[in-house]
């Protein structure tokens, strides 16, 4: 089973969509694929959305370039 889930690196205003096999914990680091250059991030946030509201997304993912 996948998880859909919308990414916003380092509280930018653009977003894009990521499927990871699990929801990323705060603190895990995930790789993710970004402009076409494959980058490491930490999770910073998790939210989940109740009905999707955000643009169908349910579950929004917060990472950040910034180590903890």
């Amino acid at each position: 089973m996948t998880v859909n889930c919308r990414i916003s690196v380092d509280n930018r205003p653009d977003a894009t969509d990521a499927v990871f096999q699990a929801v990323p914990r705060i603190g895990e680091s995930v790789s993710l694929s970004l402009e076409g250059n494959a980058q490491d991030f930490r999770v910073s946030r998790v939210v989940h959305v109740p009905n999707g509201s955000l643009e169908g997304a349910a579950i929004i993912v917060e990472v950040t370039t910034n180590l903890m």
